[in-house]
């Protein structure tokens, strides 16, 4: 170890704060510039927080539209519950009455339904009207799948709000696909089951109903896509990121820069300005 100032060869264990050959405080020395350095990297930090929160802001709520899409998506989730028909079935050592939607599958599982759905197929008539339903419920699963890619692009899009709009739009449109295809099952089994003893089906439309929320929020992604809104900094931020880019391309080093790296004009606001016209 070396004296920060004179350059003087410290033992290892010699313990004494201050240098034996010109006398400065060894720890305290440098205090200044370590502060000093500390003070200029929080200023850029604190501008890259910013520069997030500025990005998070234009990408939910800085217009109507990113309100909307928002809201939309989380009815685009919650619509997976409305039921694209129910599915009665009375026998007389069994009874059971299904909804063919998200809580309908959570039903087959939950009430240990699933081997006697399966048996529902082997009942000779009862065939066609099983295998609607079990396309109903495939259907319902894609589109599930392809709604949580959208959704997870849609909450990625403070990291690049045209290309994750893009993307949000492309993967709506087969879950918008899936539930219009869904809902045309749904007519067929529901008019199937009209012919068959024992088992009756009733419409609900929830199909064409989701169809229709998730058509909104893909609309709304490809509007962003077509004009993304830019997150909102002030000059003196923008100032201060392109010195952090600088440093961090080894064109500018902490000793370029003053502190405070940039000045920022504080401006009086409105209500002040009328304060002190009174005053006079």
């Amino acid at each position: 170890m070396k004296c920060p100032k004179c350059g003087a060869q410290i033992k290892r264990f010699d313990l004494a704060p201050n240098c034996r050959n010109c006398g400065v405080h060894i720890m305290y020395y440098t205090q200044e510039e370590d502060l000093m350095l500390d003070a200029k990297k929080t200023e850029l930090e604190a501008a890259s927080a910013r520069l997030l929160l500025a990005k998070l802001r234009a990408a939910f709520i800085s217009g109507k539209l990113q309100i909307m899409r928002t809201v939309f998506v989380l009815l685009s989730v919650a619509s997976l519950l409305l039921p694209h028909y129910s599915l009665s079935l009375s026998f007389p050592w069994w009874e059971y009455s299904l909804s063919v939607g998200a809580l309908g599958i959570y039903n087959i599982i939950s009430d240990s339904f699933l081997s006697a759905f399966f048996t529902l197929g082997k009942l000779g008539a009862a065939t066609a009207l099983h295998t609607l339903t079990t396309a109903s419920f495939i259907l319902l699963i894609a589109c599930a799948l392809f709604l949580i890619i959208s959704l997870v692009f849609w909450i990625c899009g403070f990291i690049n709000i045209r290309k994750t709009a893009l993307m949000s739009f492309i993967f709506s449109v087969p879950a918008i696909i899936c539930q219009l295809t869904g809902t045309v099952l749904s007519f067929f089994a529901v008019t199937l089951s009209g012919s068959l003893e024992h088992i009756s089906a009733k419409p609900f439309f929830g199909g064409i109903l989701s169809a229709l929320i998730i058509g909104v929020f893909a609309v709304s992604g490809l509007l962003v896509y077509l004009n993304p809104p830019s997150p909102v900094l002030k000059d003196a931020d923008r100032r201060r990121l392109e010195i952090k880019e600088k440093i961090k391309n080894g064109e500018m080093t902490y000793d370029d820069i003053p502190l405070p790296i940039v000045e920022e004009i504080k401006t009086e606001e409105p209500a002040e300005k009328k304060k002190r016209g009174k005053k006079k």
